[in-house]
């Protein structure tokens, strides 16, 4: 069977065609998906830029390296406090959709993630509340680009980075983490290495899950609530997975064609 044939039999298509994408934007998804093999951080609390106030476990696989770009088999991603109980549980109804609903420890609906990957549209979350105010939390930035900017309903924004600094790794060495910014201020870091990372994952693994650090300004007075930085750190990681499928495709399409 040629690699054609088993791309087009096994692999779910992605919502655009590869062939369309400029030089400048594969190169930026190869970038961006080269984030994720150097995110091993030894980043530790004397690190964060901010006073740790509590921490949650996403835990979460992501996409090996090696693979057919293929959507996560996982339906269900759990979210557990530090004593191994449920905080909150991120379901997508199927396979083939990055469509996804977190609900809390108490099995309530608190967030919705219409999902998009891809030129045209950004992704859109949704506060599931008792009111009927604007609860819509929409992104803003370049759907190649590995950073993420939020606007909430009252206009303000917060956005995911990946910063790569000197403190991240071990003795002096440079390493990446991903972390929440609201203004100049970090709230909220996910911290990914040899103890942290999900069981079964790699360094390398798009996507894969770590702690959620957060600090005291996340549910305080003017701070964002621990659910969106939750719903939006599993984005990220949506994102990562998706860019990993993307450079698979255009390493597949790059042999067919040799």
């Amino acid at each position: 069977m040629s690699t054609t044939t088993l791309v087009a039999k096994d692999v779910d298509p992605l919502p655009f065609d590869v062939k369309l994408l400029s030089d400048s934007e594969k190169k930026e998804l190869i970038a961006a998906d080269a984030v994720s093999i150097t995110s091993d951080t030894t980043l530790g609390a004397a690190s964060l830029s901010f006073t740790r106030a509590r921490s949650l476990i996403i835990n979460t696989r992501g996409s090996p390296l090696l693979r057919l770009p293929m959507p996560l088999s996982e339906l269900e991603i759990p979210i557990y406090k530090p004593d191994n109980s449920i905080a909150y549980l991120s379901t997508r109804a199927k396979r083939s959709s990055g469509n996804c609903i977190l609900t809390d420890a108490e099995g309530k609906e608190v967030v919705s993630t219409t999902y998009f990957f891809g030129p045209g549209k950004d992704p859109i979350l949704h506060l599931l509340d008792d009111t009927h105010s604007d609860n819509e939390v929409k992104s803003i930035s370049r759907w190649t680009s590995h950073s993420q900017k939020f606007v909430l309903p009252d206009g303000r924004t917060f956005q995911w980075d990946y910063k790569r600094e000197v403190g991240f790794g071990a003795k002096g060495k440079k390493k990446t983490a991903l972390v929440l910014t609201v203004g100049e201020k970090r709230i909220a870091a996910l911290i990914r290495n040899s103890e942290t990372r999900s069981p079964g994952s790699k360094s390398c693994s798009a996507g894969h899950g770590g702690e959620l650090v957060l600090s005291e300004e996340v549910d305080g007075k003017d701070g964002l609530s621990e659910e969106i930085v939750v719903a939006t750190c599993l984005l990220m990681l949506k994102k990562e997975v998706d860019r990993r499928r993307v450079v698979q495709f255009m390493f597949i399409a790059s042999v067919v064609s040799s």
